[in-house]
């Protein structure tokens, strides 16, 4: 035992020496590791814990105008570096994907003892598991996730054996060790591709059995228990992924998101991309099979021979594969490593992909033929490489163990062994990481970029961060088709970390288009503020980066000063056109960065005073013709933010629909040039404006928000600027008069101990306009009085913490009044139930569907609680937002609320009322129900696992 444990810790140590040396050019380096594709690492610990709630939700609010996204495989990732991430980006950003390389050899440590490997050749078979071709690109991609489950997969083939040993032997604990691989087999669901790695590699495993099992039943019983264990883990995804998918077609991961605007990406539009994806990634069968692969698209693989190495390390690639496919003519033969040289045959067919003959078959006809989300999710062959990679390790280690033991001397051939192994992974531990990009010999360079912390990237995130109002900010260069070459600064990367919700990353929003023609046009428009103003985009960050790189040439004749890969330098057209715009005013904050505020921002929710239709004139043409006409509309002198622009459409039905809200006035239509395609436009808008009340509101989380309406006295349009989705519903919301109204409030009170902060500036009321606020009945709640502790870490070198700042008020946030609308933190905050399973506005008659707007076709159905408003109110705005017709017809089929008693609205001395609505995202209550069903799975595995262990323990030694 004490051997074991000596050449264990010794394995350990060696293992850790190489990582250290593998990883010593990142250490030495100063900076946070930056992406080459997908790095996953912020700078701070804020940014650690917000990306960990984010997990929570089911819209993906950081991003754009926000977008539905169940996909929340990352959770436990986020969870596990949260409590570290004081140590700062910087430390993380080097350590972890050391410590993971790490854990991926040392779990490959007691399945190659297992195997009954000696420790000499486990210890090859680890060095060589952990410094792959795979961990190497994992690492340079930043696919950290992906990282993880692949440390996690010796585990699950570990657990498999031992629980197929368990079957044939009739030996207890199966249960215990079905539950023990599905735990196990779950986890590694941190990302998609190992976990089919990981699902795939215990298949073969179990059909390798079959055949030799005499207890079948027990086996298939284990297997179907073992995957519904990994299902039950992950159900909080995988529902609401087969619902999506079989209900409309539509899948919510893959490249799609990042170049779609509709936010709907099926597998039809899907197909196409991972159709040339995967011819890329498919490699030839030798190349397969040498682990000699060619890098695809992207950065999914790289291995670069160290030069002088190129003869010593193809004649090692060959004597590797030599070794591994020598297994069927050795005389050492078991079930377990027959089924890792299965393993590794299929791996190499699925990595060389459509080249081979069984691939084909495999790739166009099973998957893409008959199952086309598989294709589209699992057409990048090199992410297959584990099933070779695995495999490898353990047989090439036997066969080396085998040649030394029939070796007249086996030391000598030990050595050779290992000698091989060394120049395998010579890539990795000889400086791959941080290797110098030769543009002759790379398409991308393919290594690790460091960027120090610079101190004014953690004050411009202090700065967002502490400001209270709910706002979106843009970085520029636009993320998605700039980079920004040389800089100090890090914000070009971070955009999923931002303090506040982040706008136009891509090109896939619908107001993008119009906003980056006045980025990048020869001739651009000067009114992008009122464009982003759309957005409640109040901030646009601009480090003084050296260069603005782009994917689009937008000005062909353009001749850029700077190029670097053929993509032109626009860095001076972006600097010009931002001195050209009206509505920017440039603050001046910080020595190395231009922050500029939007003087044309509009609040996150508020009402309209009118509906403008708009529509193409003659034949219908592509493109969104709202976004068309509002980048004409936001350059006229008569633009009125308050007009909100629906799209008509041929449906007769939405047309009267329109009409009714567009009323019986008069009105004027205008016809407009689309510059971009050449089509004509109309829009029909009311002379008469809508006498629009006043709402107060409060951000709730990413998939919440509480408004009150105050003093709505006829139909009007309530807007929500945030991407549109049907599953966003408005809830009617039962309050008592006092309530809603504020009256029988201490308000006075609260006004007096009311403390404007600092960082607001003139976004924020004053003590007299909140004053006035509720002298006119503007705001409802001022909260309770009590004492709101704010508490802000501060950051040293590296975004590590340093320390933390802590302020208490009496009251919390309340805006200035804009736009109609006014930001009150004050209002109550969200109840864990309360927009879930709401009562409903049922038709009465065929004429709800067509009128909405009309009382008389709607009863309501499950008085008490929160009440959703009928969908036929909720239509899209600006081509891209939420809005709701709220009548105030529909409103009183409700009851109406006493002073104390809770009713649905409050009729004010002039007729108006005074309601309260959450606009709630449905989706998120059955995420949150399969979250915690998932969460009771992950319980009772631990449990199982932990109590099991003792018992099985003590099981066994009576069964001895």
């Amino acid at each position: 035992m004490r051997r074991n444990t000596a050449n264990a810790l010794l394995a350990m140590a060696v293992l850790a020496a190489l990582a250290v040396l593998a990883f010593a050019g990142v250490l030495a380096r100063p900076g946070i590791v930056g992406h080459t594709w997908d790095w996953g690492i912020p700078n701070f610990a804020e940014q650690f814990r917000d990306m960990a709630r984010h997990h929570f939700s089911t819209w993906d609010a950081y991003f754009e105008t926000g977008r539905y996204h169940y996909f929340k495989l990352e959770l436990l990732y986020w969870l596990a570096l949260w409590p570290v991430s004081v140590l700062g980006g910087e430390t993380i950003s080097k350590w972890l994907p050391l410590l993971l390389v790490f854990a991926s050899g040392a779990a490959l440590w007691p399945l190659a003892r297992r195997l009954a490997l000696p420790p000499v050749f486990a210890a090859l078979a680890c060095i060589f598991y952990a410094f792959s071709p795979y961990a190497l690109s994992r690492v340079v991609a930043g696919h950290m996730p992906m990282l993880a489950g692949y440390a996690l997969l010796p585990l699950v083939a570990l657990s498999g054996i031992a629980l197929l040993s368990r079957i044939e032997a009739a030996r207890p604990g199966v249960a215990y060790a079905t539950v023990l691989t599905g735990f196990l087999l779950g986890l590694t669901s941190l990302h998609p591709g190992v976990g089919m790695s990981a699902a795939a590699m215990l298949t073969i495993g179990f059909v390798c059995r079959l055949f030799s099992c005499p207890r079948k039943k027990t086996l298939a019983a284990a297997f179907l228990g073992l995957g519904c264990v990994a299902v039950a883990m992950n159900i909080h995804f995988m529902a609401p992924f087969f619902s999506d998918y079989f209900g409309k077609g539509a899948i919510r991961h893959g490249w799609g998101l990042s170049v779609s605007a509709d936010g709907d990406v099926t597998v039809d539009s899907e197909l196409p991309r991972r159709e040339a994806y995967h011819e890329s990634t498919s490699q030839p069968a030798d190349a397969a099979a040498f682990l000699r692969l060619r890098p695809g698209m992207d950065t999914e693989y790289v291995y670069p021979v160290p030069r002088g190495l190129d003869i010593p390390w193809n004649l090692a690639a060959l004597c590797l594969t030599l070794g591994v496919f020598a297994y069927p003519f050795g005389s050492r033969k078991t079930p377990e490593l027959t089924g890792l040289f299965v393993t590794a045959l299929l791996g190499v067919l699925l990595v060389a992909g459509s080249r081979t003959l069984p691939g084909l078959a495999f790739y166009q006809l099973i998957l893409k033929k008959t199952l086309p989300i598989l294709f589209a999710a699992f057409s990048n062959t090199t992410r297959w490489l584990p099933l070779v990679v695995l495999p490898y390790a353990l047989l090439f280690a036997r066969a080396g163990a085998d040649l030394a033991a029939a070796a007249p001397r086996p030391r000598l051939a030990g050595a050779a062994v290992a000698l091989v192994v060394l120049v395998f992974v010579s890539p990795f531990l000889a400086g791959g990481l941080t290797r110098p990009f030769d543009p002759d010999r790379d398409m991308q360079p393919l290594t690790l970029r460091q960027t120090p912390i610079n101190p004014e990237v953690a004050a411009v995130y202090g700065f967002l961060r502490d400001r209270r109002d709910a706002f979106r900010v843009t970085y520029l260069p636009p993320i998605g088709i700039t980079w920004p070459g040389n800089t100090d600064y890090t914000f070009e990367w971070t955009s999923a970390y931002s303090p506040k919700p982040f706008f136009m990353a891509f090109k896939t929003h619908p107001l993008a288009e119009p906003v980056f023609a006045g980025l990048y046009a020869e001739h651009p428009g000067t009114r992008i503020a009122r464009l982003l103003g759309l957005g409640s985009c109040r901030f646009l960050v601009y480090p003084r980066y050296e260069h603005a790189y782009t994917y689009d040439d937008f000005q062909p004749a353009y001749p850029a000063p700077a190029m670097v890969d053929g993509y032109k330098d626009y860095k001076p057209v972006i600097d010009a056109n931002l001195a050209r715009q009206e509505g920017l005013t440039e603050t001046p904050l910080f020595s190395g960065v231009t922050l500029y505020k939007n003087e044309e921002f509009l609040p996150l929710v508020r009402p309209g005073n009118r509906v403008a239709a708009v529509e193409t004139v003659g034949a219908a043409t592509g493109g969104n013709p709202v976004v068309a006409a509002l980048a004409e509309e936001v350059l006229l002198p008569d633009y009125d933010p308050g007009t909100v622009y629906l799209r008509a459409g041929g449906d007769p039905v939405f047309l009267e629909f329109v009409a009714a809200m567009l009323g019986d006035g008069p009105t004027t239509t205008r016809l407009l040039a689309d510059r971009a395609t050449d089509r004509k436009l109309a829009v029909v808008r009311p002379k008469t404006l809508i006498d629009a009340p006043t709402v107060e509101f409060r951000r709730l989380g990413p998939t919440a928000l509480r408004v009150r309406v105050h003093g709505a006295g006829a139909g009007f349009p309530l807007v929500f600027q945030e991407t549109f989705h049907t599953g966003w519903q408005a809830l009617l919301v039962p309050r008592t008069a006092r309530e809603l109204t504020g009256r029988g409030s201490d308000l006075a009170a609260l006004i007096a101990a009311y403390r404007p902060a600092p960082v607001q500036g003139a976004d924020q009321a004053g003590t007299a306009e909140l004053a006035g606020y509720a002298a006119r009945g503007l705001i409802s709640s001022l909260g309770s009085g009590e004492d709101i502790r704010r508490r802000s870490l501060l950051y040293g070198p590296g975004g590590r913490v340093t320390g933390e700042t802590s302020s208490r008020v009496a009251v919390d946030y309340v805006s200035p009044l804009t736009a109609g609308s006014i930001q009150n933190d004050n209002l109550p905050p969200l109840l864990f139930t309360e927009a879930m399973f709401p009562g409903r506005f049922e038709p009465v008659s065929a004429q709800a569907a067509a009128r909405p707007q009309d009382p008389s076709g709607w009863r309501v159905t499950g008085l008490g609680g929160p009440v959703a408003l009928p969908d036929g109110l909720h239509v899209e705005a600006y081509g891209f937002a939420n809005a709701w017709w709220l009548p105030p017809g529909i409103v009183r089929l409700l009851p109406e609320a006493g002073e104390d008693t809770p009713g649905y609205y409050a009729k004010g001395p002039d007729g108006g009322l005074d309601y309260e609505l959450l606009l709630s995202f449905a989706p998120q209550t059955s995420y949150l129900i399969g979250l915690m069903l998932s969460a009771v799975a992950y319980s009772l595995c631990l449990t199982i696992i932990v109590g099991g262990f003792f018992v099985l323990r003590r099981r066994e030694r009576v069964h001895a």
